[in-house]
């Protein structure tokens, strides 16, 4: 790219270097990984005694549990459903 700068009566022209592209990998989330992540989730917090902390900190306990319990049926539902893809007209009952 050239870069054009007028100084009163002077034209001085600059070479401007154009950025790189560089080249990466976006790495997606896998259903693996969110199943693993949310059975992590649930082994951390299944030994804590919520009689002994905040209704605060229950709550979030609480909310853990349910946000965990829904990613691992989300994510089983879809690796079910691309091992059994009924869809195509198969009989795969076993």
């Amino acid at each position: 790219m050239v870069k054009y700068i007028k100084m009163e009566t002077k034209l001085i022209i600059e070479e401007v270097a154009e950025p790189e592209e560089i080249e990466g990998e976006v790495l997606l989330s896998s259903s693996h990984d969110y199943i693993t992540s949310a059975v992590n989730a649930l082994s951390i917090i299944d030994g804590l005694d919520v009689t002994l902390m905040s209704k605060t900190d229950e709550n979030r306990i609480r909310k853990i549990k349910r946000q965990s319990l829904r990613l691992i049926s989300h994510y089983i539902n879809e690796i079910y459903e691309e091992t059994f893809d009924d869809s195509a007209g198969s009989n795969n009952d076993e």
